[in-house]
Order: structure tokens, then sequence, then C-alpha cells
């Protein structure tokens, strides 16, 4: 049994309702996708598909592409998003082989695409697209094959195939992945295949399973040796009637007998005795099988039910082992203690705080956030008040706690609002990061409108004909903002004689106190330190005055300037540098 070739463990990913569990359920002919709720996977799914099958849906074009098969066959994990990845895992990468990455026709690459993309290129997996819903194309005529059909089809459905299909190829290059359609890639060494298919009428799946086939067993045979250990990672745990906890489960390596040993990772590892191993039948997804098969041994890969006897701890994404040998269970156990102590990232540095919902989310969150966003601390668990806390002590742009697929201990929340640190949750991972992004952005705008609060903005004003309304202690006067703005407090001068002159004491529009007037406003304006008829006259301009220090923290945070207020900057320089020719850069 070592070193046999085992089938290869083939993930099918995309957006949600990009017709993933549509186009397994054509290869398969059942209908997972409609007892779904809203007919979006909720579970992962796991189907064998058998070599037997599989040359009965290719039939002649096994020959045609001169195909010798020795592959046993085909496990499909259907994933609810990213789940495949970050909870089947084993140590280091996923559990998958390959990857179908289904790219809606019509929409393209979609968010939950591009974090599909993003972990695939993270753990290094090959894969290829599925276009699906081909068979929605202007005039197409449908069939089986897709390039037995091309020869049927309308010309100005051909044309909007490839203009799909070159919008599809445009976005996945400005991911870094080269890529054409399957038939005219001439090295699948360096261009990733797509394959146009049809989940509801079937078009295109016999060229995708022979293209899945063939580039297994060509660039793949090396890693699908099976070796003399068990190993697996758990995709559900439900309850059945009669038997406790059952663990639904994919195996990738080794050969598992009822009887053996499971020990069960996570950082309290569990060792129990296998009762029973049921396996769904052939073609059928292990959510949905009613009749399992109850057997004495399974071989790897594969989608079994294992019925321990008296789990307590396990949680889904949890990875296992399995052996004949107690002492040998003991010590995997140790390995895979370890393994959860070393997810744990706790560091002195700056960064955000982690938390996830499983070792595997763990590890898919430290590929894709590296060089991106750094991370203090990192592990499995609820956000709680500790996390809180830990992020504390960052500066600014990174009091930030990160929730990803787990939720939020009760008090939480209050305590972060009162400590200033943002809690950001999603199952998403784009999603984080697209969030995170936006409250650093939000983050820095805050902080440079902070280091703008003390500092005199540029304002330019005159006054009106007729408007003097008290000649001292204070002036007041009815002015019209030029540009800019001002504010009770500003300094101000005239450009004739740019020393101080005077301050602002308030600014009223229309009786009523204002904290500021804009460019355009009409308002009564009281001045200290000036005396009407000694230097205030009707028709004068004023400028407020600005430090040549906090000109240059103007400049600095410009993009926060009205266009007026940058005019008026620029006026009072060309003013100031008259007197100072080095005014704007003192200070």
């Amino acid at each position: 049994m070592v070193n046999e070739i085992r089938q290869p463990i083939v993930t099918i990913l995309g957006h949600v309702d990009a017709g993933k569990t549509t186009l397994l359920d054509k290869i398969r002919r059942t209908s997972v996708a409609k007892k779904e709720p809203g007919e979006i996977t909720q579970h992962i799914g796991s189907t064998n598909i058998p070599i037997s099958s599989i040359k009965k849906i290719c039939g002649p074009l096994i020959d045609k592409f001169k195909i010798n098969i020795e592959l046993p066959g085909l496990l499909f994990i259907d994933t609810p998003g990213h789940e495949a990845f970050t909870s089947l895992r084993k140590r280091g990468g996923s559990i998958s082989d390959m990857a179908v990455l289904v790219v809606d026709t019509f929409e393209g690459l979609m968010p939950q695409t591009i974090e599909s993309l993003e972990i695939l290129k993270a753990f290094k997996v090959p894969f290829v697209v599925a276009m699906t819903k081909i068979d929605r194309i202007r005039g197409w005529v449908s069939g089986e094959s897709f390039l037995e059909n091309m020869k049927n089809q309308p010309k100005s459905s051909l044309e909007e195939l490839d203009k799909h299909l070159y919008e599809i190829v445009g976005q996945l290059s400005e991911h870094g992945i080269n890529s054409e359609r399957f038939d005219r890639v001439d090295d699948f060494t360096k261009t990733v295949a797509i394959i146009p298919v049809s989940g509801r009428t079937g078009e295109g799946i016999p060229e995708l399973l022979v293209m899945i086939i063939g580039l297994a067993q060509q660039f793949l045979k090396g890693r699908l040796k099976i070796s003399g250990k068990c190993y697996g990672s758990i995709i559900e745990i439900k309850d059945m009637k009669g038997m406790g906890k059952t663990l639904d489960t994919i195996l990738y390596d080794g050969v598992a007998h009822k009887g053996d040993y499971i020990v069960i990772g996570g950082p309290h590892p569990e060792i129990r005795k296998i009762k029973a191993l049921l396996l769904p039948r052939p073609m059928k997804d292990i959510r949905a099988e009613s009749k399992f098969m109850n057997v004495d041994k399974v071989v790897a890969a594969c989608g079994v039910k294992i019925i321990p006897q008296g789990v307590e701890d396990a949680m889904a994404g949890s990875p296992i082992a399995i052996t004949s040998n107690y002492d040998d269970a003991e010590r995997i156990a140790g390995e895979l203690k370890q393994e959860a102590s070393e997810m744990v990232i706790d560091t002195d540095e700056d960064g955000v705080v982690v938390k996830c919902d499983a070792i595997g989310s763990l590890e898919a969150i430290k590929k894709i956030f590296s060089g991106r966003i750094p991370i203090k601390h990192a592990s499995v668990g609820m956000i709680s008040k500790e996390d809180i806390f830990r992020a504390e002590s960052n500066p600014e742009l990174l009091k930030v706690v990160i929730g990803f697929n787990t939720k939020i201990l009760p008090g939480v929340e209050e305590l972060a609002k009162s400590k200033g640190i943002s809690i950001i949750t999603s199952d998403v991972i784009y999603h984080i990061i697209e969030d995170f992004e936006k409250f650093q952005e939000n983050k820095k705008l805050e902080i440079q409108m902070r280091e703008l609060e003390n500092v005199t903005r540029p304002g330019k004003f005159s006054i009106l004909p007729g408007c003097i309304f008290r000649a001292s202690k204070p002036a007041i006067v009815g002015c019209e903002i030029l540009g800019g703005k001002v504010k009770p407090g500003y300094r101000i001068f005239r450009p004739e004689n740019p020393q101080v002159e005077g301050q602002i004491r308030q600014i009223q529009d229309q009786g009523r106190n204002i904290d500021e007037a804009n460019a355009g406003d009409k308002v009564a304006i009281s001045i200290d330190g000036q005396i009407v008829g000694r230097g205030l006259k009707e028709g004068n301009t004023f400028y407020t005055n600005i430090s040549s220090s906090e000109y240059k923290k103007l400049k600095k945070y410009e993009n926060l300037l009205s266009q007026s207020e940058k005019e008026v900057l620029e006026e009072i320089r060309t003013i100031k540098k008259k007197i100072d020719p080095l005014w704007d850069i003192r200070g």
C-alpha cells in the first residue's frame, strides 16, 4: 500500500453564487445545491469521483489528449468561500493538491474570487479556472463537449465568449496570473488554463475533468504517493442518534483501520479509539449521503465519517492523525500540541491583534497579511478583554483587534470603545483587509485634522463700505470673506504693513456668534488692536497672520485645505517673502 498513487484532492473555490456546487452537482448528477439554504453552500462537502465515472463522462477526449490514466480518481472538495484552505490543512500548507477557481463569465473576478486567488497564491496550489454559465451567452447552442460544440456556435456568440474570456484574462493578469483558454495554452507550467463550462447543461465538464487529470498526472505524481502515516482534517462535527459525535473528515495520506487510535489536534489533543468508519458511496457528497458504507479500512485520499469513542473538545478544522499504536498516538499528540502553540504569534512589535476560529484560519491570515498588515498577537479563540489591552499600547494606526470567523465575548465592545480600540470582524479575509485599509485612511485623516486644529488657516477679508459699526475697543466692522476661512482668535495683517495689526475677537452672522466664516460669507467682525480711521478703513483688505512653521504644516497637509485656502496661502507667502526671502523655509 505504501507508495501507491492516491487520488488528488481538488478543491472548488470561487465567489458566492458563481456556480461551484451546481457545477459539481452536474458531475455527480445530484442536487446538493438545491438542498442548501438559499442554494449557497453552508458546509464543506467532499465527493469521490472514481476513474470509471471520469472515463464515462470524458469518453473520446481521453484518447484525443492521449492521456494514459494512472490515477484512481478525484476527490472533490466543495467549499463555502475560503474554508477549505482556512480549515482543511496540513502543517505548513493546504491539503488541496489542485483547485478549480470558478469564475462567472459575466461577473468576472468578484471579492471572494480575489480572496480565493490570494489564498491559492499564498499556499502555492496549482489551479485551473472554470469559466461558468456560458449557456447564458446570447445565441449559444448548448452541447456536452465544449470543443466539439464550438462548430455549432454563431459567430456572434463565439465573439462574445472571447470578449468575456479576455476580460477575465486581463483581471487575472492584474493579480500576476498569466492565463489563456485551455486549448490555446502552449506551456501549462507558465499559463493557467481557463475552461469554459456550464453547470446547468454540463457543457465543458468533460474538458474540465480531462484537464485536471492530465495536469495532476503530469505535475503532481510525486506528491500523490501514499506514505505509511495517516493524516487528515475534520470538516464538520455532527451528533448522530445512537452514535454520539461523529467526525466528517478528509484523509489526505495513509490508511485508517477500524480499531485504530485517532489523535485530534489542538491546544489540548485527544486520543480516542475508532469505533466505526463510514464511507459515502462513490459520486455522493458526504453532506447529503444517507446510506454510508460501514467499512473496516479507508485509504487516502477520501472523505470519511469517523465514529470515535467519547470525543469532547474536537473542533471543525482540527488536524488529525491515525495510528494503530498507542505509544505513537501519544507522541503524535505531543507534536500536534507543539504545532498548535507554534501557530500563536506573540511579539513586542507594534501590530494588530488577531483572533481566528481555527489553526488553519490563523495560518491563512499569517500568509495573506504578510507584507501588508503587521501582527502583534495572533491566536485561536473569541475576542476577549485581554485582546483589547494588548492593542492599547499600539500607535493609533494599529489600535485594532481583528476577528476572523470568530465571535466577541460580552463586554468587550464597550471596553474597546472606552480605550479607543477598533474591532474589525468578518468571515472573508479580503473584507478584513479592505476594512483595515479604510480604518487607516480615516485614522490618518483624523490625525491630520488634529494636527491642524491649532494652526491658523489661510483667510482673506475686506471691510465693506458703510459697515463701520464701532470705532474701537473693539472695532466692529462688516466684512466680506474673499477667500479661505477666518476664526475668532486669529491674528490679522494688511498687505501694506505685514506686521501684526490686530486680532479677531468675535464673528457674528445676523447677530449670532459663529465659530468661523468662509469664502463668500458676509459677517460682522470685532477686531482688537485696531481703531477706525487710524489704520482701519472701508475697503481695507486683511489676511490671517500665519507663521513660517504654520505655513510648513499647512503645506504638509495641503490635501485638507480647500482650493480657496490654497490660493490665499500662496498670496500670504508672496507677501511675507517680500519682507523675509527665507520666510517659507524658516521655523
